[in-house]
């Protein structure tokens, strides 16, 4: 008995031993570490210039592990817009974290001089971490850059020289300006959801004329009899028979050359159209087109179109997008990316098709150095002998009246110089703009030219009342 019992002891406590054994070591297994941004999405506001993202581990190891983070950058550009420490590489940061640390960071910091819609972003995704880490559930982070609005900028437009190739849209928040080939297009087609309207580009003198044909393969070089001499800007002896076939340069929708287009897809006619003129000296023929527009049941347009010859067409689909004001369409290469985002651009410098008076009416009459103003931007003059450029104020503004049409400038900042006497800005005048954000500023043109060569007009523009 004495002997069984020592065995059934040494049993029990050999079980013990294998317990305490058990539980020892269970003890010593640590949970899994984990990589994790710190936070999952942050701004970077106006005024400040740099800010430190941070990597954190769940725990600490013992060894250095490697982070890899991926940049997936929405409209800002690493070099250009932002840098960081330590830098990136083919679009990827290469982090560290100290053995025995549980945290590693970059600072991301801002160029100088770069200004910012609000609307900029960059996310930062942990793509990969090295053992025994994982990445854990907080693997994206997206950094929004605040908008800076210039309060004080001068900028030369870059119209592309005497023979204006250029349409430029300036943004004079952020201090930008956007050329575009003034022939990258044809028709602007409006995104407005109140109606179905669609432009010319007047930048190379288009015309347009309807014809009573609802179909496309009628049309022939025939129907342009009689139209050619009306379809064609003149400047030694315009007609105000052509003032029909043009967009009325204040910019009314409602008086563009091409009606309305109608819900009923009969009721839209054909066009004829003269696509004006190209860049150059002479400038060349763009040629003739023939073109129909319908709507279509996505909500937007379908633009027919053919050379005057032709006996098949094609067909373009244009789609509505609120983030412009018009989408663009080109007969040779279709959607054409032209005028930025409703609220990026305030004016634009060009070359017009604007109207004039003789005498015996309006005419159409083609202008260089038009500055034209966004649908959503309204202008006032203010003359220096009133209140000189340097004095104008926030507390002036409530006296202004403002204009919304889009030629309210037009040519009135240039003078049209004479015999013996070069074209110049007009130093006797400026102009208070009122933004798509309500920001107010004043502007004044310094130059039509630079070293004597046109294109390349000059102003200077400060930020008098932020939105």
């Amino acid at each position: 008995m004495f002997t069984k019992g020592i065995i059934r002891n040494g049993f029990v406590l050999s079980m013990m031993v294998l317990v305490l054994i058990s539980c020892r070591k269970r003890e010593a297994e640590l949970p899994d570490s984990y990589a994790v941004f710190e936070t999952s999405a942050q701004g970077i506001s106006a005024n400040e210039t740099s800010i430190t993202v941070k990597v954190k581990l769940s725990r600490g190891v013992n060894a250095e592990v490697p982070v890899l983070i991926n940049l997936n950058e929405l409209g800002a550009t690493y070099g250009t817009d932002y840098t960081t420490i330590p830098a990136a590489a083919a679009g990827k940061i290469l982090l560290t974290v100290p053995s025995g640390n549980n945290e590693a960071s970059f600072t991301l910091t801002k160029k100088a001089g770069v200004l910012f819609d609000g609307d900029e972003k960059t996310v930062f995704d942990l793509y990969s971490s090295g053992a025994p880490v994982l990445i854990g559930v907080t693997k994206q982070f997206t950094l929004s850059f605040g908008e800076l609005v210039s309060s004080n900028s001068t900028g030369v437009i870059n119209g592309g020289g005497v023979n204006y190739p250029n349409k430029v849209f300036i943004d004079l928040s952020a201090n930008r300006g956007t050329p575009v080939l003034r022939t990258a297009w044809d028709l602007g087609f409006y995104t407005g959801s109140d109606d179905f309207r669609v432009i010319l580009n007047s930048s190379t003198a288009m015309m347009a004329k309807q014809i009573n044909k609802n179909d496309l393969n009628a049309v022939s070089a025939t129907d342009t009899v009689g139209f050619y001499n009306e379809a064609a800007f003149s400047q030694a002896a315009p007609t105000t028979a052509s003032l029909a076939y043009i967009d009325y340069p204040n910019g009314d929708l409602t008086r563009t050359a091409i009606a309305s287009i109608a819900a009923t897809a009969s009721d839209n006619k054909v066009y004829i159209v003269n696509r004006g003129t190209g860049v150059g000296n002479p400038a060349p023929a763009r040629g003739w087109k023939k073109i129909r527009i319908i709507r279509n049941a996505s909500g937007g347009y379908t633009l027919q179109h053919a050379d005057i010859v032709a006996t098949t067409f094609s067909s373009i689909d244009i789609s509505k997008d609120d983030t412009y004001f018009f989408k663009y369409i080109s007969f040779e290469n279709g959607a054409a990316t032209v005028e930025p985002a409703k609220k990026k651009w305030d004016l634009t410098w060009t070359y017009f098709s604007n109207v004039t008076n003789f005498g015996t009416g309006e005419v159409p009459y083609l202008f260089q150095d038009i500055i034209l103003l966004n649908r959503n931007v309204q202008v006032a003059k203010v003359m220096v002998a009133s209140k000189a450029f340097g004095d104008f104020a926030e507390a002036d503004i409530a006296a202004q009246t403002f204009l919304t049409t889009q030629n309210a400038i037009a040519a009135d900042w240039r003078s049209g110089g004479g015999p013996g006497v070069s074209p110049a800005a007009r130093t006797d005048r400026y102009y208070i703009i009122k933004d798509g954000d309500n920001n107010y500023y004043k502007i004044r043109f310094t130059a039509l030219t630079q070293n004597g060569e046109r294109g390349y007009p000059a102003y200077e523009s400060v930020l008098i009342k932020k939105g």
